[in-house]
């Protein structure tokens, strides 16, 4: 998820707000439909997903709106909907014990606009354990979409939410909000513009002005630098192996019927050798192919990925300019 669509997405939002708010006030599904779960979808929570959210979902003979849920299942935060020009005050301590009951950690409330994050288990008051409180249609969409990053998806399953620290400015030029030189917000972190996903990157061609990637990010947000195409393969192969999601037993992988991307040992099935200035994989019995062009290294790290069930979506390069 790069900032920028996220920035966009809301802008989209506010303009719904503002004309059709009327109509949206009448409804909580409507309100649902139109704001929370277009939000939700933006910040990376698919609702049509049930691996990612439950709808309606069931706490102590109770029902809550939406659980959004970690890989292996339980929820990560549990958010209740009302219609938009709902209030939400006097819905905070139904919203904290459907969480509570369910062992949630995190409990989101909004009616569309206004949107609230709680510590559930936080020692102290109500508004003492808020950790989000921002209103789409009141705020500059940069301000909202920075805020609403503790709901970013890779953000709220780690189990520890962090704020982005982000400062902006405007540039009259662009007419669009532009990130200065900021500190980012600690594992994980938002995407910055020039963060490119693996799975974005077009099937032949790069973006403008693209020589080579400098960087590597991975789906827990640690990074590698990079020098060339070339060393992006073994990085992929040396994360996945250190994670115990590729094995021995999964390989070799193959690239094509003549060719592996990954083997035990540095050969394709042909009995070709693997090129050898970067093939063997540190702290690994692994050998990848890496003699490849950029084209056949980003087909090839998807496919790595994919294999490994990985999501391409969630590993970026930084491309140099």
């Amino acid at each position: 998820m790069a900032l920028d669509d996220l920035i966009s997405d809301i802008e989209v939002l506010k303009k719904r707000i503002q004309s059709h708010g009327a109509t949206l006030r009448e409804d909580e599904t409507r309100t649902r439909m139109a704001l929370i779960d277009p939000l939700l979808q933006a910040l990376g929570w698919d609702v049509s997903d049930p691996a990612l959210v439950t709808p309606e979902y069931k706490v102590s003979g109770r029902w809550a709106d939406y659980a959004l849920l970690r890989p292996d299942g339980r929820p990560a935060a549990t958010v209740e909907a009302k219609k938009l020009g709902e209030a939400l005050a006097s819905h905070r301590m139904q919203m904290l014990n459907y969480a509570n009951a369910s062992g949630v950690e995190y409990a989101g409330l909004t009616n569309g606009n206004h949107w609230e994050l709680y510590k559930v288990f936080e020692p102290g008051r109500l508004e003492e354990r808020q950790i989000l409180d921002v209103s789409i249609a009141d705020a500059p969409a940069y301000e909202s979409a920075l805020k609403l990053l503790l709901f970013w998806r890779p953000n709220l399953e780690s189990g520890r939410p962090v704020s982005a620290s982000q400062p902006i400015v405007f540039d009259a030029r662009l007419a669009t909000p532009k990130p200065t030189d900021v500190e980012q917000a600690p594992t994980p972190r938002p995407k910055s513009p020039d963060w490119v996903a693996l799975s974005a990157l077009s099937e032949h061609k790069l973006p403008t002005g693209a020589q080579r990637p400098a960087a590597i990010r991975f789906w827990d947000g640690s990074e590698r630098r990079l020098g060339d195409w070339c060393e992006v393969l073994p990085l992929v192969v040396e994360k996945l192996y250190s994670e115990g999601l590729l094995t021995v037993d999964d390989v070799p992988i193959p690239q094509s019927g003549k060719t592996y991307i990954v083997n035990t040992q540095p050969k394709h099935p042909t009995g070709k050798q693997f090129y050898s200035g970067y093939n063997k994989i540190n702290g690994t019995p692994l050998f990848v192919n890496a003699n490849l062009n950029s084209y056949h290294v980003r087909q090839n790290a998807k496919k790595l990925l994919q294999h490994c069930n990985q999501n391409p979506a969630d590993v970026y390069l930084r491309v140099a300019q």
